[in-house]
């Protein structure tokens, strides 16, 4: 049974539609939508007539003006035909005005003269009009419904035509339930609706339709010194971001591998290659995992349920693990997960026994690398009853968490927290993470703790929110980082599983990053765009245009489960098999065997600095 379309509109947000097939551009071509789906209200989106995040960026106000003309439905009696019109949601379509001058009578007052034209010629100049401003009656009975097909139309230079009995969900009372028009230059004096604004602020939009598919935003341009400086003189705080730092740094793009040729001779396609990994060797319960790369830590909180749970089902499918992040434990996670690695924030609430009893291993986050020292925030907006229930808060209170793991303040306090952990869940794995700084001390220290892996958290990586001028300038390129990390390790004979994150993308990325050391390579952004994000780095404000980062209940209907999920599955299963690809030209059976010895660099420098030819 086919469902009836729906617009819903979300506080200082896109429009999300939903159970449409298709919408209208102005040139009158229809193209079909893949709903839900989030169209742009503020304006000012690069793929319009689509959401791309950026009411989040320009602070999009959907309040009401205190000079708009206030809504009111005047009527007009004439001999044959009453004319109603509410003047409030006026599209400026300019039908009535163009075709019956005479009986819509700009700069007089009264505006409406029912009388000046035959009863057929207003009804059929009404009826043309798309914002439902204008309506009739005839014989007391009220015409302003024409049984049309639902449709959404994009109009050159001004607003959404719907009509076809579109149910749109707000508070405001429609003017006519089967056509409206609504707000999409950002400047309507009467939002959501449209109130002609358009027409004098000049909005400039050709009313074509991009292709939905390709939605992925943009790269930001890198903000200069003086507009930061211009920022904080402005607002008096500093900026926080979403994502990795703009700034550029040595990647591990300045790496390329060697090609076996005769001395060691490449692989044919149809020799299998390892990919299965084995994290915390050592324990009883050790990690094995199917690919030498996993989902990596994002909190239930900083994202949403529906994409934790299509996250999970996705790992599981490709036999792969997924992390908790430090927002707690999410059963409906865990219950979708195969492997399943838990997080022990800073914070106290995540210290959750009852979650390492449930966990296939177990992290101690002592640091991010995007922003070391300081603690996660989740804002008062994104802290739902459900989320205040894990956090032990009260819903809509904001969510801090310290800079520093609570407890560990000497090697014996965190030699404790890891022996605690193996009490309660003995066989499992347990990790230390920690962002790149001071690399030899930090791993040293944390091995006394005698863990069964270490994670690092290296320059690149991002997160929902940070301080913008602190990730811009702390942390080690994995491509620096790594390297150090394994020599430590093998120096102090440590058989301890070296994980890296932060700056992985591609498989190019992992496959050198496990030449270089890695025993296994955590991917977050990389995830998130495998179930949708465009890259809209509006995390932090909760409006996130495809439902992942934000925990307003429209916006979360944006996500869908099946393709979400089989994205995540395709973008594994290629970068898994890419892998293999660079396996077979190096001339290795397993990606376990790869080294610096298949590594060069076209930078002396980076090349002397990591131990490779140039």
């Amino acid at each position: 049974m086919n469902k009836k379309p729906k617009i819903l509109t979300v506080n200082k947000g896109p429009l999300v539609i939903q159970d449409l097939e298709s919408i209208h551009a102005d040139t009158g071509r229809e193209v079909s939508i893949d709903t839900p789906v989030a169209l742009c209200r503020c304006g000012g989106s690069e793929n319009s007539p689509f959401c791309d995040g950026n009411h989040a960026k320009i602070n999009f106000n959907d309040e009401k003006a205190p000079n708009r003309i206030e809504r009111k439905k005047s009527s007009y009696i004439g001999h044959g035909i009453t004319i109603h019109d509410d003047r409030g949601i006026c599209s400026h379509a300019g039908f009535c005005t163009d075709e019956l001058p005479k009986v819509f009578r700009m700069h007089e007052e009264p505006w409406i003269d029912p009388d000046a034209e035959c009863v057929e010629k207003i009804i059929e100049t009404i009826r043309k009009c798309p914002s439902g401003a204008l309506s009739y009656s005839i014989d007391g009975t009220l015409f302003d419904e024409y049984s049309e097909q639902p449709s959404i139309k994009t109009v050159a230079r001004g607003p959404y035509y719907v009509s076809g009995s579109v149910e749109f969900d707000h508070e405001d009372e429609l003017a006519s339930k089967e056509h409206y028009a609504v707000c999409r230059c950002g400047s309507s004096k009467n939002k959501p609706f449209c109130s002609g604004e358009h027409w004098y602020i000049g909005y400039d939009d050709t009313g074509l339709i991009r292709t939905p598919a390709n939605r992925m935003h943009k790269k930001p341009m890198l903000l200069e010194a003086n507009e930061i400086v211009h920022n904080m003189v402005q607002q008096g705080v500093s900026e926080n971001t979403a994502m990795s730092t703009l700034q550029p740094y040595d990647g591990l793009d300045t790496v390329l591998f060697k090609a076996a040729q005769l001395n060691r001779m490449p692989l044919n396609e149809d020799v299998p290659v390892k990919l299965a990994t084995v994290i915390g060797k050592n324990c009883r319960k050790p990690l094995r995992l199917s690919l030498p790369f996993y989902i990596s830590h994002m909190s239930y909180g900083a994202i949403s349920k529906e994409a934790k749970k299509a996250l999970a089902v996705g790992s599981s499918i490709v036999d792969t693990a997924i992390c908790s992040g430090e927002g707690g434990y999410l059963a409906l996670e865990r219950e979708n997960a195969k492997h399943y690695i838990y997080e022990l924030g800073t914070a106290e609430f995540s210290h959750d026994e009852k979650a390492i009893a449930k966990a296939d291993a177990v992290e101690i986050k002592i640091g991010q690398g995007v922003k070391p020292g300081v603690g996660g925030h989740l804002p008062a907006e994104k802290v739902t009853e459900e989320i205040a229930k894990i956090r032990h808060l009260k819903p809509g209170q904001d969510s801090v968490s310290p800079g520093r793991f609570s407890g560990i303040d000497t090697i014996d306090d965190l030699i404790k927290v890891v022996n605690w952990i193996r009490e309660i869940n003995p066989d499992i794995p347990v990790g230390i993470k920690i962002a790149t700084g001071q690399i030899e001390e930090d791993i040293r220290f944390a091995l006394k703790a005698k863990p069964d892996f270490i994670t690092i958290d290296c320059r690149g990586g991002a997160t929902g929110s940070s301080p913008g001028f602190l990730k811009d300038n702390v942390g080690v390129p994995a491509i620096y980082a790594i390297p150090r990390a394994k020599s430590v390790m093998a120096k102090e004979g440590a058989e301890v599983s070296l994980v890296a994150t932060g700056s992985f993308r591609t498989s190019a990325d992992i496959a050198k990053g496990l030449a270089l050391g890695a025993d296994a390579i955590a991917l977050a952004t990389a995830s998130l765009i495998g179930i949708g994000c465009i890259q809209a780095r509006v995390c932090h404000t909760g409006k996130c245009p495809v439902g992942i980062a934000t925990q307003d209940e429209k916006l979360r209907t944006l996500l869908k489960h099946e393709k979400s999920v089989n994205g995540l599955v395709n973008l594994y299963n290629t970068l898994a098999e890419e892998l293999r690809v660079f396996c077979r030209v190096s001339g290795k059976r397993d990606i376990h065997k790869m080294g610096t010895e298949d590594l060069m660099s076209t930078s002396e420098t980076i090349a002397s600095a990591i131990g490779i030819t140039s």
